[in-house]
């Protein structure tokens, strides 16, 4: 393939250009690496950054939450005290009630709200409060979504560019613990890093990023020029052509490119080469998320035959092949993602790889006609189920993909078996394993359970931010 060069239209790209916004930024990074010098010289054992994070949120904006309960008290626990007045504009909600008390929602549904105080702007900011008048937390807005608002604070602070900035450096500082900066890995991951609706990934000097939420896009000058002081991508590709954009309101339209990309882009991850295409290709171009699922296969894969099902541009196949499988096949109906794949492999000088564009199922009937079998099976598709309206016709799906499967898992083989559904639960997800190996006749032994990487981090009490699911089975017979 060629190159690809393209240049956003004006006037937004035009400030996310300004050098004095990045030097901005990167006098405040540089500021958060002294601090931290000072106080690891010093022997102390606290991230002086922390104080610096505080700091990027105006005064105004703490002060007005601490008088309204948002802050915690000194033992971690928010203040349970209800504001005298209600702060506006605001959400009245039904909130969900646990044996151990109120639970706070991170996404608020249409049906949660009771009533609505103020004028909230779609995209702006609204405070969320239950009936009794207790403040919950800060959440952007949205009239035209099914989730009316999504929870970014307990305290009570505005989605501002400043916010922004903060919240994105915050996150940089976090991947900095697990990953170096010349590395490929998720820079922000939405909620979980307490921006709703911003996904960024960092592959190699290629940062893309998806505004999917009406809040992030109106933010998106702040959002990209604070991305691009951090990181200083020599390209930046904004994916406004993922189609959930449509559920808030806003355009789907083709992505943008700044700077001058080569395509395919070839990045390195744990000593395998990849190609992506980070402005075609599925998401972002390249799925980051198995990144550390997969090392459990180097431990069992030698001198082995693998079945890589759904095998993208690579991903598992590759670190088969790395780790000395006898032969793997590997199987996709995407025709971009096989020709990467293949090119990858020739990079790579995996000769002990055939990859097949075919679908899945129809590759499995042949395979099971065939009486084939397999010491390690991967099984890794896409979404079945994008919302619970879709989850049973999912369950069906997964579960006669799974009994295929584990037809063709040779006696004391392995079977990889993920799903990335997020309404799908990692227990119900056990069920319908169980009732594939039971409609298969085989018996399995979960020898290790995958989740997500730091990366991808699960918030706490958001169920729906862990998604990921990999359970590694040993047949037994």
């Amino acid at each position: 393939m060629g190159k690809s060069r393209r240049m956003a239209k004006k006037p937004w790209w035009q400030a996310f250009l300004r050098e004095r916004k990045k030097e901005e930024l990167k006098k405040r990074v540089a500021q958060i690496e002294k601090e931290r010098e000072e106080a690891l010289s010093a022997g102390r054992s606290t991230d002086a950054s922390d104080k610096h994070s505080e700091r990027d949120v105006s005064a105004k904006e703490r002060d007005r939450g601490k008088s309204h309960g948002g802050a915690h008290s000194r033992g971690g626990r928010p203040q349970s005290k209800p504001s005298a007045k209600r702060p506006e504009p605001c959400l009245v909600v039904s909130a969900p009630k646990s044996a151990h008390g109120l639970q706070i929602p991170v996404w608020v549904y249409d049906n949660m709200v009771d009533s609505v105080e103020g004028a909230p702007a779609d995209g702006g900011t609204v405070y969320v409060v239950s009936k009794s008048g207790k403040f919950l937390g800060s959440a952007i807005y949205n009239s035209q979504s099914k989730i009316r608002a999504r929870l970014f604070s307990l305290e009570q602070i505005e989605f501002s560019d400043a916010y922004i900035e903060t919240a994105i450096i915050a996150a940089w500082k976090r991947r900095r613990a697990f990953f170096q900066l010349d590395d490929s890995f998720r820079a922000v991951f939405s909620e979980s890093d307490g921006l709703p609706g911003v996904i960024a990934d960092k592959l190699g000097t290629v940062l893309v990023v998806q505004l999917l939420t009406m809040a992030a896009d109106k933010h998106r000058e702040a959002v990209l020029s604070a991305l691009q002081a951090l990181y200083d991508p020599k390209v930046m590709v904004v994916r406004d052509d993922i189609p959930v954009r449509e559920k808030e309101g806003l355009p789907v339209s083709e992505p943008t490119v700044v700077g001058e990309l080569t395509l395919p882009h070839a990045i390195e991850l744990d000593g395998i080469t990849y190609f992506c295409d980070p402005v075609h290709g599925q998401k972002t171009g390249l799925f980051l998320d198995q990144r550390i699922n997969r090392k459990l296969l180097g431990s069992f894969v030698s001198g082995k035959r693998v079945l890589d099902l759904y095998c993208h541009v690579g991903g598992w196949g590759f670190v088969a092949a790395k780790h000395g499988a006898a032969e793997i096949i590997a199987v996709d109906s995407s025709s971009p993602a096989i020709e990467l794949a293949r090119r990858g492999a020739e990079a790579n000088q995996f000769t002990n790889i055939r990859f097949e564009c075919e679908d899945v199922f129809d590759f499995l009937t042949e395979a099971l006609k065939e009486r084939q079998e397999f010491d390690v099976v991967v099984c890794d598709p896409p979404a079945f189920a994008k919302s619970h309206k879709h989850l049973e016709e999912a369950e069906r799906t997964y579960l006669s993909l799974n009994y295929r499967a584990m037809k063709l898992v040779a006696p004391h083989g392995f079977l990889i078996t993920c799903s990335c559904s997020q309404v799908l639960s990692d227990d119900h997800f056990g069920l319908i394993l169980s009732t594939a190996a039971r409609n298969a006749t085989r018996r399995f032994q979960r020898i290790a359970r995958g989740s997500q990487p730091p990366d991808h981090p699960v918030l706490v009490g958001f169920p729906e931010s862990e998604y990921l699911k990999c359970w590694v089975l040993q047949r037994l017979e």
